[in-house]
């Protein structure tokens, strides 16, 4: 690839940049959606899919997707199918082979298998190396470097998975108080998979008896994190490491728990994000920083480069801002957030991510970029998980696009193709993105609860500044499950 010199201040900018680059770029994501940032950015942009989702052929207006279910004819069952899985079938080695020049792959994370082929076939992958994140990602890893760092850190312990059977709950209330939270180290999968909140000896036991086989989503179970279980918010930091410094996104209130994952048998499951009602003080903020920053240093110094996301617990009563996790990957804001950032004429941080992998020669000034993510943003997604999966077979089925809900929140209508918040132009209508799944055949891909069915994208925080959602948009998720699952998805 050609070694240039640029500045880049605008996105106009960027896109001249990018004009002048050789080669293919493909996003691999399990949905389309969740590649399609570069499309606003690069021509020709090339997506590698696996879900048949409805919203495909709106995201066709962008990018040119490949979607392997939709070559198949069927649904692919697979637990665990990631971005290396998908690259190694023969009809996406195919597609492949078949794009001009220099292939530069966008997975939501790396993978071994996935960086051997890249290797065998000449492949350029903008992702962190799987032994980077694999060391990274783990939940010991974070709470040692944390205390190495002398962060705001929860008391904790990690122990045998033996143990969880041969402690009862009194011993571990002794040690953390009588609400804990116990998260499995094994599972890597964030979102809350692999996270129980015990409040009582009844959580306990009947955690004990849901982890009496020794595996937990079909992966055996080695060690356990115990800590103790802190009253706040939760909110999260999108980072991206470059050669010029650490860019920041704004704080981000999280979406943790909405009543519909009541049935959900795991804790603190993640369900998007609520933007722009939130009072943070400038204290919070400022320590919310200070400390992502140290964080950040910390992972280049080991070689890690490009986004990543940290997870916080924000004490407001105690001033008081605690790191619990870090996603060495694209994060859970993405594409929303830059979507957000497009609208604002902002560089997206995909931009420097790829940048940063590409290897190639630009300039930033960091301050300013930095102070224009930290500008005030609008909007939420909500993240629909399939549940129980049962669906009436009276179902409807549901188009991607934007929607508007009648006053009494019991109707919805549909209105037209629309992908991007810009086009929301009042409080009762919303975007269907990122899904639904294909309503013509009989099953979904997968049997998880938290298989993911699709996104809302609302125009306003759904969450208010004192920490109440929104009647309205509970209508209207109601709405949509009922679209999508019929009544069967309620669990009275």
């Amino acid at each position: 690839m050609q070694k240039l010199y640029r500045k880049l201040r605008t996105i106009d900018d960027v896109k001249d940049f990018f004009v002048s680059l050789s080669g293919t770029f493909v996003g691999i994501g399990i949905t389309a959606y969740s590649r399609i940032i570069p499309s606003f950015l690069l021509h020709p942009y090339y997506i590698v899919t696996l879900r048949k989702t409805l919203d495909l052929p709106m995201l066709r207006k962008k990018a040119d997707i490949f979607c392997l279910e939709e070559e198949l004819g069927e649904p692919v069952w697979e637990n665990g199918f990631n971005a290396a899985r998908l690259v190694a079938h023969p009809l996406i080695k195919k597609f492949l082979i078949n794009l001009h020049g220099p292939k530069y792959l966008l997975p939501y994370q790396s993978y071994p298998e996935l960086e051997t082929m890249a290797r065998n076939e000449g492949w350029f992958r903008l992702a962190n190396p799987a032994a980077i994140r694999n060391r990274v990602n783990g939940r010991r890893f974070f709470l040692e470097m944390t205390k190495e760092l002398r962060l705001n850190n929860i008391p904790y312990n990690i122990s045998p998975i033996d143990s969880l059977y041969s402690r009862d709950y009194d011993y571990w209330a002794k040690k953390t108080g009588p609400k804990f939270v116990a998260q499995l180290s094994e599972i890597g999968q964030g979102g809350g998979r692999g996270t129980f909140f015990i409040k009582n000896k009844v959580d306990y036991q009947r955690l004990q008896h849901r982890l009496r086989g020794g595996t937990w989503r079909g992966i055996k179970l080695i060690s356990f994190t115990i800590r103790k279980h802190m009253q706040g918010t939760s909110a999260s930091l999108a980072l991206c490491l470059t050669r010029h410094g650490i860019l920041f996104s704004d704080l981000q209130r999280q979406l943790i728990d909405l009543p519909y994952c009541a049935d959900v048998p795991e804790d603190g499951i993640f369900c998007g994000h609520s933007w722009g009602n939130t009072p943070w003080s400038s204290h919070i903020k400022d320590e919310a920083i200070q400390q992502a920053r140290r964080i950040g240093e910390y992972l280049f110094g080991l070689g890690y480069k490009g986004i990543l996301g940290i997870d916080l617990l924000i004490d407001e009563e105690k001033n008081r801002v605690y790191p619990l996790e870090c996603n060495p990957r694209l994060v859970g804001a993405l594409p929303m957030l830059s979507q957000l950032h497009l609208q604002s004429h902002t560089i997206p941080m995909e931009v420097f991510h790829i940048l940063e992998f590409l290897n190639l020669p630009y300039h930033i000034d960091i301050q300013e970029i930095n102070s224009q993510y930290n500008e005030p943003i609008k909007g939420s997604h909500v993240i629909l998980f399939a549940l129980s999966g049962r669906r009436s077979s009276t179902k409807q089925g549901m188009k991607a696009g934007l929607y508007e809900c009648d006053p009494d929140g019991e109707r919805l209508s549909y209105v037209k193709e629309a992908m991007d918040y810009e086009e929301i132009r009042n409080e009762r209508q919303f975007i269907i993105i990122d899904g639904p799944p294909d309503t013509s055949v009989k099953d979904f891909g997968s049997q998880d609860p938290l298989y993911r069915l699709c996104r809302i994208l609302f125009s306003y925080p759904v969450v208010d500044n004192v920490g109440n959602f929104s009647r309205n948009a509970m209508q209207v998720i109601e709405r949509v499950y009922d679209k999508i699952m019929g009544k069967n998805w309620r669990h009275d």
